[in-house]
């Protein structure tokens, strides 16, 4: 009598069936996968769109020069970017632009030129925000910041 009177107190302690001395419990876990990263939006601000021409973005990350090219409007060459950099603009130069670095620099630094005319000149220094896109106890876990800045 004993040991059933055990084992619907650890019926009604874990939630669970018996087994064993202990409580055993699942944890179900999907497969999101993430990356950590900064990433600034870039709005036209008063000039409207982004200027026709080729384009430089110059970023400091840490330390680290990272340089992508493009052209506006894009055509069919795809924008030119560093390891670690990434550029959007959509859509087709008339919207905003989004500039992606890899991992989680403390201190992000861009210049954007025009046909060698300097049209942006930002800096951020990132807070992080930590996600678990697989659950609360699952990893990976996941560090993201952003930004928003305007054309000059």
């Amino acid at each position: 009598m004993r040991s059933g009177l055990v084992g619907i107190g650890m019926l009604l302690i874990c939630g669970v069936p018996a087994v064993g001395s202990g409580c055993s419990s699942t944890k179900a876990c999907s497969l999101i996968g993430c990356t950590d990263g900064f990433s600034a939006t870039v709005g036209p601000g008063e000039i409207g769109s982004l200027p026709s021409g080729s384009h430089r973005l110059e970023v400091i990350a840490d330390n680290a020069t990272l340089t992508c090219t493009f052209q506006i409007p894009l055509g069919t060459t795809a924008p030119t970017c560093s390891t670690g950099l990434n550029v959007l603009v959509a859509p087709a130069g008339q919207g905003v632009e989004t500039i992606t670095v890899a991992g989680t620099p403390g201190q992000v630094h861009a210049w954007q030129y025009a046909d060698d005319v300097p049209i942006l000149d930002a800096a951020a220094a990132p807070s992080y925000q930590e996600s678990r896109p697989n659950g609360p106890d699952c990893e990976p876990v996941c560090r993201q910041a952003s930004a928003s800045w305007t054309l000059q």
